[in-house]
């Protein structure tokens, strides 16, 4: 495959644990967008409370264009979809929505780390409705990741992945 697999889909969908394994099946390299972030410029809610979500986001276009450049297993922010020119990036690579609901993330994130939910986590919900069309819009593929297990989920990506 001549092209990054991405995993879009909002905060606790499971884009990182899916996308290490699934890294690993398919003999990729496991990209996360944030870490890669958080590993250069410090930990994101501070990013977030020093400088602000927009300075936040443009980190993250130059983390996504820079994971782009490698045939890997990407995994997105939650909000990286939000701007035009990442959407722009992901034309040309399979985009994986892993879709899920408030019920199913809620009870088992940090929301201490997650700065758009930490004061007030019913935000999810919003979040997720501001966002659904611009998931749907992007994505080549959809997985419904809540209570499934993961070979299931690895199962369903990988058949839908490009012959």
């Amino acid at each position: 495959m001549d092209c990054a697999i991405v995993l879009v889909g909002p905060m606790g969908s499971g884009k990182t644990t899916l996308g290490k394994k699934l890294a690993k099946e398919l003999d990729f390299t496991f990209i996360d967008t944030d870490k890669a972030i958080a590993k250069q410029h410090g930990a994101i809610n501070r990013i977030f409370e020093t400088k602000g979500e927009e300075f936040f986001r443009a980190l993250e276009t130059k983390a996504l264009e820079d994971a782009l450049r490698n045939n890997a297993i990407v995994a997105t922010g939650g909000g990286a979809i939000i701007r035009e020119a990442n959407r722009s990036l992901l034309k040309g690579h399979h985009v994986v929505f892993l879709d899920t609901s408030a019920e199913l993330v809620l009870g088992k994130i940090n929301l201490a780390k997650r700065p758009l939910l930490k004061d007030n986590p019913e935000r999810w919900q919003q979040i997720y409705d501001e966002r659904i069309a611009i998931y749907r819009q992007v994505a080549d593929q959809t997985v419904f990741s809540g209570g499934k297990g993961i070979r299931s989920l690895l199962d369903e990506i990988i058949e839908g992945l490009p012959k």
